[in-house]
């Protein structure tokens, strides 16, 4: 007989006379219980560290998630959302570098929560001990309240929207000559909010002493504490400073560094609130700066990086595109600065409503990366490590619209028409920009 002839089921016994010895019967295996996942041991430590930040009673989120009840009655939608990333809120992708402060859901305990919904979001002993202990959240030092950022009013959104952004001038010296008495460097700083269930983000930016009376001035031609804006302050010529989201937290810098303040700057916070959770108690949010007035070795500023006149998104364009790059080395010689690297801390990406991605990069490299852009979750990424970019290399941008019939923003209850959109600061405008946090040696005068 062939040996290509045997029955598979002879292998076995021909090996065993051939080495002098019958066939060894294999014990039985001991069949494991599957662990069942229940609430309070399993599912518990992760809903408290990752969602119920926002989803708890008086949060931001729209319903609660602080007792079995409701976790097991949402069940279903956790599943959803965490399944494709949209919860927690965290746009940046994985291409992006290691970012600082991250909300991302850590892979073991994003199976933990989902395994205990597919064994049937069993509620569990109360009394029992966590199965899961997950390390706390990743938070800097609170700052020292050296200079409070107080919009000074109790403020009560618009009723009228869904979405109320208002932008409130706050001068550090309006007795006086107006605006910071001297120069200052910011080390330090974090957002109050004032009201949890209707705070959806907060921006601080630093409006120099140049700009600082038009400011005013959209202040003053508009009733009531504030003034109504969407994607910035209203002028150009301003800085990122610090700002909060639901789940962010502050910022320190190293002792060596400081966000320069010039003498005569002004601040303005702009808060975005959703009107949907208003429950009538108002809003008077702070933000608390820890400042040294003594010069830093290295300064860390918020660079603005755009091409505005160039923006154009044809009507009915379901992925409009902007690209736009600069040579490193010529940021370099624009900003005088010494060497032929800049080192990068952070990016600040920003878009409207028809955003839909967008890409911050140096040569091949992401540094953020958004590839599910939503206007609601916008923050400041902070990178675990600076990155440093040679004169070489070349800083881009792409951004990425879709200005189709079936994306339209909703404006005073009608859906809008699409239309060639440009950059602007109006619900109806767009951008394509992102500040660049970089760092550079100070330069003794």
């Amino acid at each position: 007989m062939r040996l290509s002839a045997l029955s598979p089921t002879l292998f076995p016994l021909l090996l065993s006379l051939v080495s002098g010895c019958a066939p060894k019967e294999e014990p039985a295996q001991m069949q494991q219980p599957s662990l069942v996942r229940d609430y309070y041991q399993d599912a518990k430590p992760v809903l408290d560290r990752y969602c119920n930040g926002c989803h708890s009673e008086g949060g931001i989120g729209h319903f609660s998630l602080a007792s079995y009840s409701a976790a097991k009655v949402y069940g279903s939608l956790i599943k959803s959302q965490v399944e494709s990333g949209d919860m927690p809120p965290w746009p940046p992708s994985s291409d992006s570098l290691p970012l600082r402060y991250s909300r991302q859901m850590a892979p073991q305990d994003k199976q933990i929560l989902l395994d205990w919904i597919k064994d049937g979001a069993q509620e569990g002993d109360p009394t029992a001990k966590p199965r899961v202990v997950i390390p706390p959240a990743e938070v800097p030092p609170p700052p020292r309240a050296d200079l409070k950022i107080d919009m000074g009013v109790t403020y009560q959104p618009n009723k009228k929207l869904s979405d109320d952004y208002r932008c409130f001038v706050i001068d550090p010296n309006p007795s006086g000559t107006g605006g910071m008495p001297e120069d200052a460097w910011v080390r330090a700083g974090a957002v109050k909010p004032g009201n949890d269930a209707i705070d959806h983000h907060v921006i601080v930016f630093v409006i120099p002493a140049a700009s600082a009376a038009a400011v005013k001035k959209k202040d003053a031609d508009e009733a009531g504490p504030g003034y109504t804006c969407l994607g910035g302050p209203g002028t150009n010529n301003t800085s990122f400073l610090i700002g909060w989201a639901p789940g962010g937290v502050g910022v320190r810098l190293p002792e060596t560094d400081g966000m320069p303040v010039k003498k005569g700057s002004i601040f303005v916070m702009q808060v975005h609130y959703n009107v949907h959770n208003d429950n009538g108690k108002g809003d008077r949010t702070v933000a608390d700066l820890e400042i040294t007035k003594t010069p830093p070795q290295y300064l860390v500023y918020s660079l603005p990086f755009a091409n505005p006149d160039q923006l154009k998104i044809p009507a009915g364009d379901a992925d409009a595109v902007q690209y736009i790059s600069v040579p490193v080395g010529l940021i370099i010689k624009q900003l005088k600065l010494p060497g032929n690297e800049i080192t990068i801390q952070s990016v600040t990406p920003h878009m409207h409503l028809l955003g839909t991605q967008i890409s911050t990069m140096v040569g091949n490299q992401p540094l953020v990366a958004i590839p599910k852009w939503k206007f609601h979750w916008q923050q400041s990424y902070l990178l675990q490590e600076p990155f440093v970019a040679k004169s070489d290399q070349v800083l881009s941008l792409e951004c990425h619209y879709n200005n189709s019939a079936d994306n339209q923003p909703v404006i005073g209850g009608v859906k809008q028409t699409p239309r060639e959109v440009t950059w602007g600061e109006g619900t109806g405008d767009e951008m394509c920009l992102s500040f660049i946090g970089i760092r550079v040696p100070r330069v003794s005068p």
